[in-house]
Parts: C-alpha cells; sequence; structure tokens
C-alpha cells in the first residue's frame, strides 16, 4: 500500500519519529495543523488545475490516436472519392461514345463468315425411322 509514494514502513517510521519528536500532546495538536493545511491545499484551486491538467496529460495518447485514426479514415475516403470520380468519368465517356454511334446511324451489317456457322447435329433419329 503506497501513499504518496510513501509505503507502509516509511509511514510507522514517520509516526514513530513525530512521536518521539512532539510528544503525544503536541502530536495531537500537529496532526490536525497538518490535516488542515493539506485539506486546504486539496481543495484550493491551484490543486484542483493541478488534477486538471494531470488528468489532461494522461489523455493526450489516447487523442493523438484518435486523430491519427481520423486522417487515416479521411486519407481512405480521399481515395474512395478519387475511385468514385474516376469511375464516373469512365461510365460518362461510355455514355458519350454510345451516344455518338446511335447519333451516327446504324452501322452496316456484316455477313458471317461460313466457317463460323455449324449445322445442327440430329442427336436422336426422327421418328419416321423407328
Amino acid at each position: 500500500m503506497d501513499i504518496l509514494g510513501i509505503g507502509l514502513p516509511e509511514i510507522f517510521f514517520i509516526v514513530i519519529l513525530a512521536l518521539i519528536l512532539l510528544g503525544p500532546k503536541d502530536m495531537v495538536k500537529a496532526g490536525r495543523t497538518i490535516g488542515r493545511t493539506l485539506r486546504a491545499f486539496v481543495m484550493s484551486p491551484t490543486w484542483q488545475a493541478m488534477r486538471t491538467t494531470g488528468k489532461e496529460i494522461q489523455q493526450i495518447p489516447t487523442k493523438l490516436m484518435r486523430e491519427a485514426g481520423l486522417e487515416e479514415i479521411q486519407a481512405e475516403l480521399q481515395e474512395v472519392k478519387g475511385d468514385v470520380q474516376s469511375a464516373t468519368k469512365e461510365s460518362l465517356d461510355q455514355i458519350q461514345s454510345v451516344e455518338n454511334q446511335i447519333l451516327a446511324g446504324p452501322a452496316p451489317l456484316t455477313p458471317a463468315s461460313p466457317s463460323n456457322k455449324q449445322e445442327p447435329t440430329p442427336s436422336s433419329p426422327p421418328a419416321s425411322e423407328k
């Protein structure tokens, strides 16, 4: 058990030393004075500001990690935005080319080459041959 970085053996040593130096009667008076002084210090605006600043300092790494994460997300959003813009541009270009083809008129039909045509092969003999 540590209180302000002082362990239990050190606290006993300080109490015994105060008892020897101040005596039992003056030790009670000194304890009350020390207690009141510590209470006034802990309740002071200075101590409250120091505690608030300490908490903020402890939260700095967390804040920095959050900000770094937001920057990564922002970079990803910019990348997605660029992808969407390029895809949109490509789609618009394709639409424009199709529109130009339609406005130019129908394209002449080219006859298919005979080598591409395959004659249907009968898979079963006609019903009359049975």
